[in-house]
């Protein structure tokens, strides 16, 4: 069964009611939304971002099956910041739920052992508390997806994310050794199978091409801790910033836009989002893209 498409107008996501005060959009804006919020909690701040954006219900109907795909690449704890937040994960799962979906599945290709980087992360338990189902990548489930780019073209993607209705994006902010940074784009790695060492080459094209041939219907970011430096794997405590934030939209490449600058860099300092630009996949200038923040 593959993914039903929708389409969230421009006009439904900016109807978002009271505080106008202490919103800020950028002048010029146009596109999709991206929300930007901030706050003490990870958990509520997740919650008000998706419900700035319209709430859940906009991006998921009664009986859909839903994947939810986190960063769980790492053994690290949640303080080390390799991974993305489980109170982030369980938000975004309990939302889901709640807008009437059939099954939510929480699922990622690891890189360090699938066992202890689930339950190191908090993530396994967080998604099961919250009604998830927990699944592990089975190499017997591989099939040839087409991305049809000038990188990637034809590659092995795991079933389990093309038998599901919508598919919701959840990385994390972080420093990466190889891309400079790693975001929602990049995060869709955890999709492939098969040597994935090999697009390390010309890596910047080649998550584009990813990210441009299989489309999340939400990406969610979370950008509470981040890891600046030594990334992607992380270990030192020292190297993790709080930000407090969360940033999602329905496009992928601005949301990433938003949390390269959080990140306090230039977005177009980035081989993924110069690539991404050039395939018109939205806006690098942050006065173009509707941004809304909003502090809690």
């Amino acid at each position: 069964m593959k993914r039903r498409e929708f389409i969230l107008t421009t006009a439904a996501a900016t109807s978002v009611a009271c505080l106008p005060s202490m919103f800020t959009m950028a002048q010029a804006a146009s596109g999709a939304l991206v929300v930007k919020v901030e706050g003490e909690s990870p958990y509520d701040i997740t919650k008000k971002a998706v419900e700035l954006l319209g709430g859940m219900q906009k991006f998921i109907a009664k009986g859909d099956v839903v994947m939810i795909k986190p960063n769980i690449g790492w053994n690290r704890s949640v303080e080390q910041a390799a991974n993305t937040n489980p109170e982030v994960v369980k938000a975004v799962v309990e939302m889901v739920k709640e807008a009437g979906a059939k099954k939510v599945i929480v699922m990622d290709h690891t890189c360090h052992k699938a066992e202890d980087t689930y339950k190191r992360s908090g993530i396994e338990a967080a998604a099961k508390e919250a009604g998830a189902e927990v699944r592990y990548v089975d190499e017997k489930r591989l099939t040839i997806h087409d991305f049809n780019g000038v990188r990637l073209k034809r590659w092995p993607i795991f079933k389990d994310f093309l038998e599901v209705d919508k598919f919701i994006n959840v990385p994390i902010l972080k420093h990466h050794g190889s891309a400079g940074i790693t975001i929602g784009m990049k995060n869709l790695y955890g999709i492939l199978g098969g040597e994935r060492g090999k697009l390390h080459r010309d890596m910047g094209q080649g998550i584009a091409d990813l990210a441009g041939g299989f489309k999340p219907h939400l990406t969610i970011i979370d950008a509470y801790r981040v890891l600046l430096r030594n990334g992607p794997i992380g270990g030192r405590i020292s190297d993790v910033e709080l930000k407090k934030t969360v940033i999602a939209s329905t496009n992928i490449m601005e949301a990433d836009v938003v949390a390269v600058a959080l990140f306090g860099e230039e977005p177009m300092r980035f081989d993924f989002i110069r690539a991404a630009a050039e395939k018109k996949m939205g806006f690098s200038e942050l006065d173009k893209i509707n941004l809304k923040y909003l502090k809690i």
